[in-house]
């Protein structure tokens, strides 16, 4: 790989959509909390089974203890709490040797506590615990007058219980960590959804287009950050009115001066000589290219502020598809079908002078056509050019003010050509390709009575 080609591992990855990563910052609390209380429930339940059983043994202990103690006839068995009912009775000598159980199973687990825990329960009732061998086993002993008294269970029993709901709170957590991604898609939603009616708003803003966004929810961020945008287009709007102001102005202060000079120009140039006869035709050029430029500034700003055009009855043919192909020799006119148009004829012939000027500048004069056709609701002006197209970037942006592709120019005649459509009710567009680019007007047919009347 060639060093200056960036591997994809260089890339810069594209970060997580906001609602996603709400919805996976909750999705991570749910799944700690749920974590946490599955962990502490099960712990909570297992210290509480152990000592429930502990505090059983330690009375089944007395109990036991008080009764051998007395000397007094009676079971041993008699009033026993033990939990599972598989309570055995231990008894022990003073010295702590094992005597005696009341079960063959007893007897075993009696001879596994060592004489030292025995004797140290003489002086108060102690436990003992034992695990290995797959056994859980836990004894209360308790001191009697001739020994020591011990109750003894498996507390298997307690793990089974466990593992049981160790299993239910796995489940549980499961169903709380999906319901919780749920409701936290559902609640990142609805909190988008403020964010996103403002940022549909913002996207139909415009030059032409510059209106407060509206936000109907409480004083939060959300309620700032509409303020701060109404309050960037309210800057935006005074900036665009001061800029089409200051053009309206400069126009009219620049086009006096420049027809007074092209004026000197031609009357200079019929009184020169040869010698000065080519540099006196490109000064008058240049300042006919200048004329044409002020013209199009003074025109794009009066269309922004006069919205209502000079309508009269136009011949598209006549009135504006010839006229222009005679301004530039060597355009090409189809015949086209006898039509009418109701419209402003300068701004008309202004729309189709633009366009026909920027395709002789992509492709020159002799590649250019012009074509008139119509269908039951609109009349279609084409302008072709077979030139090189224009690029795919650059045809989102070609209708903009001051967008200059790579055709060059000041980015004004097609900005100029779609605000003349527009006012008249219509619509254009672009089509291109690589050797044919079409820019299609459609105007809207007058409508007529039965007697053929323009209404």
């Amino acid at each position: 790989m060639a060093s200056g080609t960036p591997s994809r591992t260089d890339r810069p990855r594209r970060p997580l959509p906001l609602r996603w990563r709400l919805v996976l910052l909750v999705g991570i609390a749910t799944v700690l909390l749920s974590v946490t209380a599955v962990i502490s429930s099960y712990l909570v339940v297992r210290s509480s089974l152990h000592a429930d059983l502990r505090a059983n043994l330690r009375e089944d202990a007395l109990r036991v203890a008080a009764l051998y103690g007395s000397g007094e006839p009676g079971s041993a068995g008699d009033g026993l709490s033990g939990p599972t009912g598989g309570v055995t009775v231990l008894l022990f000598d003073l010295t702590g040797r094992f005597l005696v159980s009341s079960s063959e199973t007893g007897a075993a687990w009696g001879r596994l506590i060592p004489p030292a825990a025995v004797r140290a329960a003489a002086a108060g009732v102690s436990d003992w615990q034992h695990s290995g061998d797959g056994t859980e086993l836990l004894a209360a002993l308790a001191p009697f007058e001739f020994g020591v008294a011990g109750v003894i269970s498996d507390t298997s029993f307690i793990q089974a219980a466990l593992a049981r709901i160790a299993r239910v709170l796995a489940l549980v957590g499961t169903g709380l960590v999906l319901a919780g991604a749920v409701i936290a898609w559902l609640v990142a939603g609805r909190v988008m959804q403020p964010i996103r009616n403002l940022a549909r708003q913002a996207a139909r803003l415009g030059p032409d287009n510059l209106r407060p966004i509206a936000h109907s929810g409480s004083d939060d961020e959300l309620g700032l950050l509409g303020s701060v945008l109404n309050l960037l287009i309210e800057r935006l709007r005074e900036a665009l009115e001061t800029q089409r102001q200051f053009l309206v102005e400069t126009s009219h202060e620049l086009r006096t001066p420049l027809t007074s000079l092209q004026g000197f120009l031609e009357r200079a140039r019929r009184r020169a000589g040869p010698e000065t006869d080519r540099e006196l035709g490109a000064a008058l050029r240049i300042s006919r290219n200048m004329g044409r430029l002020v013209e199009d500034l003074l025109q794009l700003s009066r269309g922004e502020n006069v919205r209502e055009p000079d309508l009269h009855l136009v011949d598209p043919q006549a009135d504006l598809l010839e006229p222009v192909a005679a301004e530039f020799p060597g355009v090409t006119v189809r015949d086209g079908p006898p039509l009418l148009l109701v419209g402003d004829p300068g701004r008309l012939l202004q729309l189709v002078r633009n366009l026909t000027a920027n395709a002789v500048r992509a492709a020159g004069a002799e590649r250019v056509e012009l074509q008139l056709s119509a269908d039951a609701d609109a009349v279609r002006l084409t302008v072709r050019d077979y030139g090189t197209g224009i690029p795919p970037e650059e045809r989102e942006r070609i209708f903009e003010k001051f967008f200059r592709g790579t055709g060059g120019g000041a980015g004004l005649g097609l900005a100029i050509a779609r605000q003349i459509t527009e006012q008249h009710g219509g619509r254009i567009g672009v089509q291109s390709r690589p050797g044919l680019t079409e820019f299609t007007v459609e105007l809207p047919r007058p409508d007529t009575d039965e007697d053929g009347t323009f209404h």
